[in-house]
C-alpha cells in the first residue's frame, strides 16, 4: 500500500505520541476529525499500522542493565533457537539477520549477576547456539517511541 502525505503525518504524529486525539491530529493535518479516525482505522485494517503500545523506561521500572547480544547459531538449528528466545522474559526484542551475523537480541535485566545467568544458564544452555557477543547499551541516543 502506497502512504500519501496525510497518512504520513498521522503516522509520524502516532509514532511521538500514540496517546495523541484524532481531533488534534485532524487540526495539524487540516482534516475533519472523521476522516483521521477512518484513516487510522484503514491503517490498522492494512496492517501498516500493526499496534498501539507503550514504551517503557527499563531504568524506571527497576531494570538497570540492558544489551544487545548476536548469536551465531548453526543453520539447521536457527528456528528451534528463535522459537526458544521468544519465550525468554529477558528478551525484547529479537532479529533473524542477513550472513554470518545470526541472531541478535536486545535484552533487559536487573544487574550485571542477572545477564550472566541469563547467558549462562539460559542462552548457553540452548541446543544449536554458538558464539555470543555481548554489547551493554550505555545510553539510548535515538529510539522509536
Amino acid at each position: 500500500m502506497k502512504l500519501d502525505p496525510i497518512d504520513q503525518q498521522i503516522i509520524t504524529m502516532l509514532q511521538n505520541d500514540g496517546r495523541r486525539s484524532y481531533s488534534e491530529i485532524a487540526e495539524t493535518v487540516g482534516r475533519t476529525e472523521v476522516t483521521i479516525r477512518r484513516r487510522v482505522r484503514r491503517l490498522v485494517d492494512e496492517g501498516t499500522i500493526k499496534r498501539f503500545t507503550v514504551v517503557l523506561d527499563p531504568l524506571k521500572t527497576g531494570h538497570k542493565i540492558r544489551a544487545i547480544i548476536r548469536v551465531k547459531t548453526m543453520m539447521k538449528q536457527a528456528s528451534l533457537i528463535a522459537e526458544k528466545v521468544k519465550g525468554y522474559e529477558e528478551v525484547d526484542e529479537a532479529y533473524f539477520l542477513d550472513g554470518a551475523c545470526g541472531l541478535m537480541l536486545k535484552v533487559t535485566v536487573d544487574d550485571l549477576g542477572g545477564l550472566r545467568r541469563f547467558l549462562e544458564k539460559q542462552l548457553g544452555s540452548v541446543s544449536g547456539v554458538g558464539e555470543v557477543e555481548t554489547c551493554i547499551i550505555l545510553e539510548d541516543i535515538k529510539t522509536i517511541t
